[in-house]
């Protein structure tokens, strides 16, 4: 299953994303300030991100997608949506690298995957999660309509909890009007 948007095809990782995605993502420290912390090297972390993805999406009809920018053809992170066992909730998942940030990127990749979720997969709630500093991460998930609900601890971190049904799912919202009571966003 691929995807694509305005600006980005949505695709499945290939054994030859390896290296830019080890680089552009795991490497970096800047991008890794808000991931759960592992004791792995770049390349060890992005295989095993890359083969769970893979598997994710072999065991439901969903999963995280490798994110291209069209324009340059380059790999430039990762989006989609997975299921976290641990809460039995789908969430929608980014990561892209630095050079990428501030472009929007991060938001039309998400916003594809939440319709891809509510509309091809018929997937009633949509979460997303970030830790609580994370303001740029905080600011997709309410551009793309979730909605804060609480703060929750998960995988040893403590997050902001977002979400989205799919009742109240309107793709033409004004971003400004969605905002977390707590921050204003």
């Amino acid at each position: 299953m691929k995807l694509e948007t305005e600006r980005l095809h949505l695709r499945r990782f290939t054994p030859d994303d390896l290296e830019i995605y080890a680089a552009r993502i795991f490497a970096d420290p800047d991008v890794m300030r808000y991931l759960p912390k592992r004791d792995s090297l770049p390349a060890e972390r992005a295989q095993r991100t890359m083969d769970f993805f893979n598997t994710h999406w072999t065991q439901f009809p969903y999963g995280p997608w490798a994110v291209q920018e069209k324009a340059s053809g380059e790999l430039i992170g990762h989006c989609g949506l997975r299921l976290i066992a641990e809460i039995n909730e789908t969430e929608v998942l980014y990561a892209l690298g630095k050079d990428f940030w501030g472009n929007g990127f991060a938001t039309e990749a998400a916003r594809a995957s939440v319709d891809f979720g509510f509309k091809q997969i018929g997937l009633e709630r949509i979460i997303a999660l970030a830790v609580p500093e994370n303001i740029a991460s905080r600011k997709v998930m309410a551009h793309c309509g979730l909605q804060y609900e609480k703060e929750i601890q998960l995988f040893g971190l403590d997050c902001v909890y977002y979400a989205l049904n799919r009742a109240d799912d309107k793709e033409t919202a004004n971003p400004s009007i969605l905002r977390d009571k707590s921050t204003g966003i």
